[in-house]
């Protein structure tokens, strides 16, 4: 049993449903056990007239001032109302003299806050907090008056820092009055009168937000129940205006807990009004049902059996277990949402975001009236019920969604008003271009297969290109391997036996891809067959930028390094190319080799230079286009030289065709499965003696 304050408290989260209820006029149960009253803020946020302790006292009759201490045992004391009306006197009769005690729990913000005590009261009370008088009544023995109880107070209290505290009344009359008027005494505890008339001021001000806010959701429930009556294929009109009808009852029913009188009937309203929360969820829910969903989603069913389950157990279960219950269901009404959200399985609508946000916002503002309600926040602004900022943020949505719904109808209406207009006239014209469409249609097909041929033609000169075979020369080992980012690349290679037992490596890039590529690549191709037998590498180089040049090839280019390579040294010439990399057996280190020039076939003419370097048995040499350092990762990220040179010094030491695979595996394993943008090629010799 807690105390009754003597106004009542907003109710949060509660609906008025089952209307007919209205006329029950049912008594209030008496207390049986007493059961330590909660003193909180709340209390008296909910009620400027003070918390009055109208319920059961523990009585003993007789006089014993040990019973004021606070750590008395009064277990076996009997349960009286200290008003001691007609019909609720101790079972022993009333004997003159007795004392009453009552247990409050205060909570931490009351502790050591300064507070007021009343008493009304026929005869003499003396009143004790923890032990000590607060108040001391006129006479020891008063005989009973005729009249009413007198009010006497206030008197200032304060409550220690703890949280259970012992009121004790030292009450004596003789005998009841006649017909027993003005017989016991009613105690109240009240704030200060600044802090009751600042906690009235927002009451008014909170009660005329509830009135206006609930006049507009009244108004909101009709409009969307007109939509739904004017185009009944939009569901969600139906819903949404049951959802805002229900707000409606219940902002209206909060803003009569504040500006109307109490009522007898409100403690069996309060309790046909326990299962309202779950009524609004599963209208919230099925609102968004009919928004995002076309079906309804097979969980809806669950949903609703759920909550027509839910009505009858939070109707017969106690607070705050009630609230408990339906905060449940209010969770796995968010964790529904959020699944059919993340399955993708929604209708896509215009503005829907606006619908959307608007719940969400709501969603928060429920969720702090539940932190509200189980105290864990205190009120917002003195205000307990902030579930309506939530309502009024999903209000605004839905009329914004609304107008431009309605904005963007009319759009569509006047143009397609426009469109039918122009059609009678269209209509002609557009026999006639179905003639010309067809005709490009056929001139498109017989053009994307002539360049299909001509791809194909090009796929196949370019591989007509590279050597049928690699040559073998003593000492050497060698490997190669190509991939292309379209059906016809731009990369190059080619290998021939050179003088002295030597070999002469060619691998070029030309700028590019497709047939125009191709054509580059087969001169080159014709140079190299012509020039590269035994002579000099850079000028070999400067005699194919000078045939290129003359050829004309505007806005092409070619990359070309070639290299001659014996089994104890290597030169190369670069024209543009990445540089020769060379892993050496006996370190593990990666040099680079050659870099440098600039591509034949352009403006100007260039000097090529010769570099070279020994090598030892074992040591690999590695030619790779400039797609192998440029291969990007799904991040966007280039593996880069460094990551070139890492790749060789992880895959040498074995043969040339085992390097080449290691370095296929690497470029697979860094683009993980974003598509390859250039070609990469691969030349690998591995000196074996």
């Amino acid at each position: 049993m807690t105390c009754r304050p003597a106004r009542r408290g907003v109710l949060s989260l509660r609906v008025a449903v089952l209307a007919a209820t209205l006329g029950a006029v049912p008594g209030t149960a008496p207390a049986q056990e007493p059961k330590p009253a909660e003193l909180t803020v709340r209390a008296f946020a909910g009620s400027p007239d003070g918390v009055e302790l109208s319920f059961p006292w523990r009585f003993q009759p007789g006089d014993d001032a040990a019973w004021a201490a606070p750590g008395f045992d009064d277990a076996g004391w009997e349960a009286v109302p200290p008003d001691l009306a007609p019909g609720h006197l101790p079972r022993g009769g009333w004997p003159g003299v007795g004392w009453f005690r009552r247990h409050l729990r205060v909570g931490p913000t009351l502790q050591g806050v300064p507070l007021l005590v009343r008493i009304r009261e026929a005869g003499a009370a003396d009143v004790y907090l923890d032990g000590t008088v607060v108040h001391r009544g006129a006479a020891a023995t008063v005989p009973a008056p005729e009249s009413p109880p007198a009010q006497f107070g206030p008197w200032p209290i304060e409550f220690s820092a703890r949280s259970d505290h012992v009121l004790a009344v030292r009450y004596t009359c003789a005998a009841p009055g006649a017909g027993g008027a003005g017989f016991g005494f009613t105690l109240s505890i009240h704030e200060p009168d600044a802090v009751t008339a600042a906690r009235a001021a927002l009451a008014r001000r909170n009660g005329a937000l509830l009135g206006a806010l609930a006049a507009v959701l009244a108004f909101v429930a009709l409009l969307h129940g007109a939509l739904y009556s004017f185009y009944p294929r939009l569901r969600e009109n139906l819903f949404y205006a049951l959802f805002m009808a229900a707000f409606a009852l219940l902002v209206f029913r909060d803003y009569g807990a504040m500006e109307l009188p109490p009522a007898a009937w409100e403690p069996l309203l309060n309790r046909f009004m326990a299962p309202a929360p779950v009524v609004i969820i599963m209208l919230g829910q099925l609102t968004y049902y009919a928004v995002r969903t076309r079906p309804f989603p097979r969980s809806w069913k669950a949903f609703t059996v759920v909550g027509g389950l839910l009505v009858p157990a939070i109707f017969l279960t106690p607070e705050p277990y009630a609230t408990v219950l339906w905060s449940g269901y209010f969770a796995v009404m968010l964790v529904d949402i959020v699944r059919i959200e993340r399955s993708g399985k929604t209708v896509a609508r215009e503005g829907v975001a606006i619908i959307l946000a608007g719940m969400a916002v709501l969603a928060v503002f429920i969720v702090l009236q539940v932190l509200v309600s189980f105290r864990v926040i205190p009120p917002v602004a003195g205000f307990n019920a902030v579930y309506v900022f939530g309502v009024l943020a999903s209000v605004l949505t839905m009329s914004l969604f609304l107008a431009r719904t309605v904005a963007r109808t009319s759009l569509h209406l006047e143009a397609r008003l426009a469109e039918v207009e122009s059609l009678t006239s269209r209509l002609l014209a557009q026999e006639r271009e179905a003639h010309g469409h067809e005709l490009r249609r056929r001139l498109l097909e017989a053009e994307n297969e002539r360049k299909s041929r001509e791809l194909e033609a090009g796929r196949t000169l370019q591989l007509s290109m590279l050597p049928a075979a690699l040559p073998e020369v003593d000492g050497l080992e060698i490997a190669v391997a190509m991939t292309t980012a379209s059906e016809v690349g731009g990369d190059y290679y080619d290998a021939r036996p050179g003088r002295a037992g030597s070999l002469v490596v060619a691998v070029g890039d030309a700028t590019g891809h497709g047939v125009a590529a191709g054509i580059l690549v087969t001169a080159v191709k014709a140079l190299f067959a012509t020039l590269g037998g035994g002579g000099a590498l850079a000028p070999m180089l400067a005699e194919c930028d000078r045939v290129l040049r003359g050829m004309n090839l505007k806005h092409l280019h070619m990359c070309l390094s070639v290299a001659r390579v014996e089994p104890r040294s290597v030169a190369v010439s670069s024209a543009g190319m990445p540089p020769l990399l060379v892993w050496r057996a006996a370190s593990g280190a990666v040099e680079e080799l050659g870099a440098g020039g600039l591509p034949l076939g352009g403006g100007l003419a260039p000097t090529y230079r010769e570099q070279g370097t020994a090598l030892q048995p074992g040591d690999t040499l590695l030619f790779a286009t400039d797609g192998f350092a440029e291969l990007l990762d799904p991040e966007g990220r280039p593996l880069g030289f460094e990551g070139a040179a890492e790749a060789l010094r992880s895959a040498a030491g074995v043969p040339a065709a085992a390097v080449i695979e290691w370095l296929a595996g690497a470029v697979t394993r860094w683009r993980r499965g974003r598509d390859q943008d250039d070609d990469i090629t691969f030349v690998v010799v591995r000196v074996t003696a």
